[in-house]
């Protein structure tokens, strides 16, 4: 068994070594490199900024007065547009996007490719590039379309949760666990020693008594 993996190692290793210098593997490992220094990868895969400082911008001379501003300025106005028709357009536009994401992503899809082949007739422009757009638009809105899951449901989906889980910022650390973690191993020295054989209490408590008492 030992002379078969031996005689089969250089093999491997040729084969590998092979691979690295073909052009499919030179291509990879380019392709491995650039997207490695791209910012979205740098980004998505920073580590968080354990000294954070927070600065209240209302605190400030130049920006804070503007900041009460527009602060005043929403508290009238927030008021007045929660009873409005545009608050309830976009409440109701929200529930229903909640209800059915995929068939408004698919609509709205649907109709950015038909306005632009539209356009592009109106415009005398429409070429082969633009026909083939529009035509993809078209056909993968009304594919989206046939999706009626709500977001709740979509949620769970596997896709969803990695896409999710690449996205969203990392967890800073819990500064009690860390607290926690750096007194491990350190004496209490606010603690009674339990290794003195006798405590003060005992010590009080034999003040009054005599040797043979003591020593029964």
């Amino acid at each position: 068994m030992s002379d078969e993996t031996e005689a089969g190692t250089p093999t491997g290793s040729r084969m590998r070594r092979a691979a690295r210098e073909s052009r499919l593997g030179r291509l990879w490992e380019r392709t491995a490199a650039a997207v490695r220094s791209s910012y979205l990868y740098r980004w998505l895969t920073a580590e968080p900024d354990p000294e954070v400082i927070v600065i209240d911008l209302r605190e400030t001379w130049t920006v804070g007065p503007f900041i009460r501003l527009l602060d005043a300025i929403l508290d009238r106005l927030l008021p007045a547009l929660e009873d409005s028709r545009i608050a309830t357009a976009a409440r109701t536009g929200v529930s229903y996007t909640l209800a059915a994401p995929a068939v408004v992503g698919g609509l709205a899809v649907l109709t950015v490719g038909l306005l632009l082949a539209l356009v592009s007739i109106a415009a005398g422009t429409l070429g082969t590039t633009r026909l083939g757009l529009a035509a993809g638009l078209v056909v993968a809105g009304v594919i989206a379309t046939r999706e009626r899951r709500s977001w709740a449901a979509l949620r769970e989906t596997r896709p969803v949760e990695l896409l999710v889980a690449a996205l969203e910022p990392p967890e800073p650390p819990d500064e009690s666990e860390s607290g926690s973690a750096s007194t491990d191993g350190k004496r209490d020295l606010t603690a009674p020693d339990t290794d003195d054989p006798h405590p003060p209490e005992q010590d009080a408590n034999t003040d009054g008594q005599t040797p043979a008492e003591q020593n029964p």
